[in-house]
């Protein structure tokens, strides 16, 4: 018999000093795989319930955001912003929307008529591979430098920027855009969450490396057009077990 949320929760061992509260579980949320925090204090959930297969062989992820009706740190109400995504999981709340990521695209959705849910789905960026569910690209997070930063996934793919029709190859990078449309690889090659620190340092992951250090931005050996780039990558802790 599957455990309920408070019996899983006694069941963690924490290091002194931290705590794991329960933020939210079935019904307000299912299958989450991505959060993010809008400046209301919503919570943005990208849920993939449709892995690996699709619901009936058609993309059935979704994007609700969750309200924490009397402030207590638990997530009462919940409403379902958007549905039928391919394998949604990156989302990141944006001016009046949120970005989302749900290979081939990355889309940018709205609620413009108050009733909670999108009426608005662009399509901002679009071309990534779509390779296996685990290693598509996903993120979001943003720079110091203000441009939103994203993991490659390991599929990588040739971008088309849907405001400047620019094309841009990530096969082996990571990446970065502006909602302006520009559009840019950078080092580093994550697979699960690319991320940084108060002082820009970006760091990423694969299966057997938990933590690598992206020490060396690209674009100072894009100048020289013939010059080999060498790693741009360093692993953190040279014993990768947990």
């Amino acid at each position: 018999k599957p455990k309920t949320p408070t019996e899983s929760q006694k069941s963690f061992r924490v290091r002194e000093g931290f705590e794991v509260r329960l933020v939210a579980s079935e019904p307000q949320v299912k299958d989450p795989v991505a959060f993010a925090w809008g400046t209301d204090g919503k919570l943005w959930v990208a849920e993939m319930g449709d892995y690996p297969l699709g619901i009936n062989g058609k993309p059935g992820g979704v994007v609700r955001w969750l309200v924490d009706t009397d402030r207590n740190g638990h997530y009462e109400k919940s409403t379902v912003f958007l549905e039928g995504l391919n394998f949604p999981n990156g989302v990141l709340a944006w001016g009046k929307g949120v970005l989302i990521s749900a290979t081939p695209d990355i889309i940018y959705a709205e609620d413009t008529t108050g009733d909670g849910r999108a009426d608005v789905r662009r399509v901002l960026f679009t071309g990534f591979n779509q390779g296996n569910q685990q290693h598509r690209m996903n993120g979001f997070a943003l720079g110091l430098d203000n441009w939103i930063h994203a993991a490659n996934g390991d599929s990588g793919g040739t971008i088309t920027s849907k405001a400047t029709g620019k094309k841009t190859n990530i096969n082996g990078l990571d990446f970065r855009f502006k909602m302006t449309g520009e559009f840019e690889a950078v080092a580093g090659q994550t697979q699960f969450g690319r991320w940084r620190d108060d002082w820009g340092n970006w760091f990423g992951n694969n299966n057997p490396n938990w933590v690598w250090h992206y020490h060396v931005p690209i674009r100072y050996f894009a100048r020289n057009p013939h010059l080999a780039t060498p790693g741009m990558r360093r692993n953190v802790f040279s014993n990768n077990r947990l």
